[in-house]
């Protein structure tokens, strides 16, 4: 089984902490349809023996191509590939989704909406330079179960250098009490390319404390628990049946195909990527060449346990130690480190799976990075 990703390099607007590939040069959207359907009729030959299980629509911001758009790319994808769909997922943001917009993405088959609200009060909106308003958000999230959208996942942000001292309490309150069954929770990082990133290195914005981003974390654990959220990944909630099965793939080690500009692809230890520029990608639709802005990497067997740590030690399961040592021929359980780790509560045994407790998930990569090869 595998996954499809595909990557739409386009946004209204460049929000203050994003540091995702995209460009808010609209004007080569339809090019950029033709290409990504290129790109897709190239590789999907390849993959003949694998049957695709999701379809995911992520960018940038994938709803600006319209339904329409969608619907053609999608098509090449079902049409060059064997099938056998569980989940269908657009990224989209409030301010194209309309009543009748939302209408028929549902009719051409999408069956789950990734929806960035970020933040329900208007100036955390303004400061992130978000082009929505908190009254657009909720009746886009309302008009899309109206629309029939029984996964319905938000995206919302906290450890903001901005805001009141109940900002993110009320955005968990808001959240929770609208018809989703998925939300994504993630801390704002300062990457030095986005605005945030330059505001704080010119200090002209300061970060807030770690035991503010604690509090905000523990507060998301415990209404959420509250509000019938399951708490699955370090940054991910879902109520029964909610869970991404896209992304629940990614961190399971399933094969997928990453088409667009930047996107990635995985599969038999190999991984491969293309260039983070949409005029390459675009020069080469037109020559047919797509492996010319293409890098790969073969992974080795302390790669694959690497990464196996990475995203599994992000889950509620944890890792199993003999599926670790089946795949790579690695052991975790003789790793120098890992005593002083599960004594000091960083991690534990559970059901024979090791895992890194809820409450020490904000620290998940320190303590990953103390178990890697």
């Amino acid at each position: 089984m595998a996954g499809l990703y595909v990557h739409v390099p386009f946004c209204a607007q460049a929000c203050s902490y994003c540091d995702f590939h995209f460009t808010t040069k609209l004007g080569d959207r339809e090019r950029m349809v033709d290409a990504l359907i290129a790109e897709l009729k190239g590789a999907l030959p390849a993959w003949r023996d694998e049957t695709f299980k999701t379809l995911y629509f992520g960018g940038g911001t994938p709803s600006v191509l319209g339904a329409e758009a969608i619907l053609r790319i999608a098509n090449a994808a079902f049409e060059g590939a064997q099938w056998a769909l569980e989940e269908w997922t657009l990224e989209a943001n409030p301010e194209d989704l309309g009543d009748a917009e939302v209408g028929r993405l549902r009719e051409i088959g999408v069956d789950r909406l990734s929806i960035g609200v970020q933040s329900f009060d208007a100036d955390v909106l303004t400061w992130m330079r978000r082009i929505h308003s908190v009254d657009r958000a909720e009746s886009a999230i309302l008009s899309a179960a109206a629309a029939g959208f029984e996964h319905l996942s938000l995206d919302l942000m906290y450890g903001l250098p901005t805001g009141g001292a109940d900002r993110w309490s009320q955005d968990l309150t808001r959240a929770c009490a609208l018809p989703v069954d998925h939300l994504s929770c993630y801390i704002l990082t300062a990457e030095p390319r986005t605005l945030y990133g330059r505001q704080l290195a010119a200090g002209q914005a300061v970060a807030p404390p770690d035991d503010t981003v604690v509090q905000e974390y523990d507060a998301l654990c415990s209404r959420t628990a509250g509000a019938g959220f399951a708490h699955y990944e370090v940054s991910n909630f879902a109520r029964a049946g909610g869970r991404s099965r896209h992304n629940s793939a990614y961190w399971n080690g399933t094969p997928y195909l990453g088409i667009g500009p930047g996107a990635h692809s995985f599969r038999n230890d190999t991984r491969w990527w293309n260039a983070r520029s949409n005029a390459a990608y675009l020069k080469r639709a037109e020559s047919g060449d797509f492996e010319a802005q293409r890098q790969s990497e073969k992974l080795s067997a302390v790669d694959r346990y690497n990464e196996a740590l990475i995203t599994g030690l992000r889950r509620i399961e944890g890792v199993s130690p003999a599926d670790l040592l089946q795949q790579t021929g690695i052991g975790i359980e003789s790793h120098a480190n890992l005593p002083n780790l599960i004594k000091t509560g960083a991690c534990e045994w559970v059901e024979g799976r090791l895992r890194i407790p809820e409450k020490r998930w904000p620290m998940g990569d320190a303590i990953t990075m103390e178990l890697m090869g």
